[in-house]
């Protein structure tokens, strides 16, 4: 069995925790303490000796393994090693940066696009109004030429050139 998973150092470290929530001013030096100690297992052999007496028999720390010991009392704790909670903390910054910087890049690509789009509408309306104009002018100049045929047609006292079909030429 663990020494962290000690039926002595758990009941220790549940009371202490009930003490602390009680207001316990002893308690709560001991979570002030456990947070601002360094990281050796001479420390936190006196530590537990101090507030934990029940259960510092049970989990005298040795040096070899006193990391792996130690973050598997402070995960059942409930507890994040300071070096690895700045650690999560600076690549919790970089990626938030990372997406600042993502979001302003589609915001620029979606104003981009939302451009291109307007310049594609104007672009239709300006084709469509160019067709329009065109339509106009051919149907102008056929009626000119139309008018222009049929009176010097009438003029030279030749028969005007009739665009007419038969249809309504019979109709007439």
């Amino acid at each position: 069995m663990s020494m962290i998973y000690n039926p002595r150092a758990l009941e220790a470290w549940y009371t202490l925790m009930a003490e602390a929530m009680r207001g316990t001013s002893e308690a709560q030096n001991a979570f002030q303490s456990l947070s601002e100690m360094s990281s050796t297992p001479e420390d936190f052999n006196k530590w537990m000796t101090r507030f934990m007496p029940g259960a510092a028999g049970a989990m005298k720390m040795q040096p070899e393994g006193f990391e792996d010991q130690m973050e598997s009392w402070w995960r059942m704790m409930g507890m994040v090693p300071r070096s690895r909670y700045l650690d999560l903390l600076e690549k919790n910054d970089a990626l938030r940066r990372k997406l600042e910087r993502a979001e302003k890049t589609i915001e620029g690509m979606r104003k981009k696009q939302g451009f291109q789009e307007q310049q594609e509408e104007e672009a239709k309306k300006v084709l469509d109004m160019w067709s329009g104009m065109m339509e106009e002018t051919l149907k102008t100049q056929t009626e000119w030429m139309k008018a222009w045929t049929s009176t010097n047609s009438a003029g030279q006292g030749k028969k005007p050139a009739s665009t007419d079909t038969e249809e309504e030429t019979e109709e007439k």
